[in-house]
């Protein structure tokens, strides 16, 4: 068996560190409470754990206050005991497993393959999978798919491994094969040693996965924008569109754009408007900008004493009781919640809660409220705010 060992900063850029020390504190990401944090991937020879077996695991702890990542390869199967029981050994007594997708396919690979060849080995209990956090990101980027490479360019992260798990299970197979040629007969090739090739191609792969995984730690500043971590905001552009140039200590993920139609937040818009979307990301010269469609569909001013209000069915208005108290009856019947309103056309702007009035809705039970967009620019105080609200909109299902 081998094992490699070296400092965390040889493979991911020193920068990174404080962010994935500001995540590992942060309950709301890593609920790890008091456990020491390790971070983990290991390769397979296939998807079965009955037929499949682990060969390399790779792993980044503290060790003497440094980041270190760790590695344990299997020259051949046999040496898969005795893998699974040093990687087992070297983790601290009182852990946390840190992974993308292992609660799926890692930790119960770990578990079925101890069962199989009888290890006594309790791995912890404590863990959090980075993919059922970043998982959202599909629906908000709009991305193909989130698997963790697909993550990585927005992390900033530069992976310069080729291959997939499922592609170096043959380099397995084929390092097995020259290994043993080259030990029983210590020939190599014209070109070096082709098992030390193979294995240079199987290492790098899972090293670069768990420098990959640790720079993911970098994407959540987004979520932090979006609940409000901002420190001010600016109105940008005023014509078609609003646009709000947002100012936040936070890291805004390079190149990706979040978009959320105003239709699935809490807004009624007509078929033709149900595309309208907001969207948030970076313009071209890198600042994070949010841009708000300005809506041209005349909305309604619902009185809160519709009760004082009588409907007229043939008019399609309300009168007030004053009025109503000298109609025949026929004519016109107490007003419902949603018939005692006012018209206003002209253009408007989404809010979420009051920051800005008079307030109007396409629909009593809307959860997003409306204002006249000329409103905006007398009230630049009140950007930050109405931004913050906005936001949440992405976040909120």
């Amino acid at each position: 068996m081998r094992y490699v060992e070296q400092p965390l900063t040889e493979l991911v850029d020193a920068g990174l560190l404080p962010v994935m020390e500001a995540w590992l504190t942060n309950d709301a990401y890593c609920p790890i409470g008091d456990s020491e944090p390790v971070w983990f991937d290991i390769e397979t020879t296939g998807l079965s754990s009955s037929a499949a077996c682990v060969y390399m695991i790779g792993a980044v702890m503290r060790s003497c206050g440094e980041w270190r990542f760790c590695q344990w390869f299997s020259e051949r199967p046999t040496e898969e005991v005795e893998l699974l029981q040093a990687f087992a050994g070297a983790l601290p007594a009182d852990c946390a497993l840190l992974h993308y997708n292992g609660t799926t396919f890692d930790l119960p690979f770990l578990r079925d393959r101890c069962r199989f060849l009888h290890l006594d080995i309790t791995w912890p209990t404590v863990s959090v999978d980075l993919y059922s956090q970043l998982r959202k990101l599909k629906r908000l980027a709009g991305l193909p798919s989130c698997r963790q490479r697909d993550l990585e360019p927005y992390a900033g992260y530069p992976r310069e491994d080729p291959y997939d798990g499922g592609t170096l299970i043959a380099y397995y197979g084929d390092f097995i094969k020259h290994d043993k040629i080259h030990r029983l007969t210590g020939i190599s090739s014209e070109n070096g040693n082709p098992a030390e090739e193979l294995y240079a191609a199987l290492a790098r792969h899972n090293r670069e996965d768990l420098a990959g995984l640790v720079s993911l730690t970098g994407l959540y500043d987004c979520f932090e924008i979006l609940k409000g971590d901002i420190t001010d905001a600016e109105l940008a552009e005023f014509g078609d569109a609003v646009s709000l140039t947002l100012l936040s200590d936070r890291r805004w993920p390079e190149g990706m754009t979040f978009s959320v139609r105003l239709a699935d937040r809490h807004l009624t818009l007509p078929k033709r408007l149900e595309d309208l979307t907001l969207t948030i990301g970076a313009d071209a010269d890198g600042r994070l900008t949010l841009r708000i469609p300005i809506l041209t569909e005349p909305a309604k001013h619902f009185y809160d004493n519709y009760r004082d209000y009588f409907y007229l069915p043939v008019e399609g208005r309300v009168v007030h009781k004053s009025i109503a108290a000298h109609m025949d009856r026929s004519y016109c019947r107490p007003a419902k919640r949603d018939e005692a309103f006012d018209w206003f056309r002209g253009e408007l702007l989404p809010q979420v809660g009051e920051v800005l009035s008079p307030c109007f809705l396409y629909n009593s039970k809307d959860r997003c409220l409306l204002f006249p967009a000329k409103e905006l620019p007398k009230h630049p105080e009140r950007v930050s705010d109405y931004a913050k609200g906005l936001l949440t909109l992405f976040l909120n299902k």
